[in-house]
């Protein structure tokens, strides 16, 4: 399954468009005066959610809608196929992608001395996390058009936990939020946390992709699956 995604992947030219947006944000990151790019912890954690809200959420709700269309997932249905195996095969290859893309741009931006341990499984659980959601929230769409506009939404909710981040709003109005554990684990990537901490953010990403799984496991199940039989 996971060579199947990759080759959809490359097929809809996933892998190039990925290419030049790592290219653009490559560029416009180094064109940040020399001062921003000293704090790494400031800005690593808000160009990766933002990056991936490509790469991850809307690259998958956008294989899920080509495959509807093109009568895939209609095939896949009478197949052995779980759809566990079908949402994993989604997340496993576009985390991939996404790593290696982000690990890129943050090698040309900022160098290499880093925490890429803490990096790569921040980086990691907001790809699964983004893929699962994209799974439920494009559930009910018959195409992209209908998407785009509550997809607005989404990224308004996924781009929220920066306020409590960036000590806008007090950190506990957006401690529950399931994007809050990967992005402190993008900030350890360059700045000493806790290990009490790293204990808490790790935990609470497992049981976060957890949970999205089984809502995710469920929107295709009562939703996906039947409108495409």
């Amino acid at each position: 399954m996971l060579r199947w995604e990759a080759r959809l992947q490359r097929r809809y030219l996933f892998y190039a468009v990925t290419a030049i947006v790592a290219v653009i944000w490559i560029v416009l990151l180094r064109l940040l005066p020399a001062a921003a790019r000293a704090n790494p912890a400031a800005l690593i954690p808000v160009f990766v959610l933002t990056n991936l809200q490509i790469t991850a959420f809307y690259f998958a709700a956008a294989l899920v809608l080509m495959e509807r269309a093109q009568g895939v997932l209609a095939a896949l249905l009478v197949s052995p196929l779980a759809a566990d195996e079908y949402l994993w095969a989604k997340a496993l290859s576009l985390t991939a992608l996404g790593l290696l893309e982000n690990l890129v741009v943050v090698r040309f931006v900022f160098g290499p001395h880093f925490h890429w341990g803490w990096f790569a499984v921040g980086t990691a659980v907001l790809c699964i996390l983004y893929v699962f959601a994209a799974v439920s929230a494009v559930a009910p769409h018959s195409g992209i058009n209908t998407f785009l506009i509550p997809s607005v939404g989404w990224v308004t909710l996924f781009t929220a936990p920066l306020l409590s981040f960036y000590q806008v709003v007090p950190w506990w109005v957006f401690a529950w939020h399931p994007l809050m554990p990967p992005l402190r684990l993008l900030e350890a990537a360059s700045r000493d946390l806790p290990p009490v901490s790293l204990v808490y953010l790790v935990l609470g990403s497992l049981g976060w992709c957890a949970a999205a799984q089984v809502w995710a496991r469920r929107r295709f199940t009562r939703v996906i699956a039947p409108a495409s039989a």
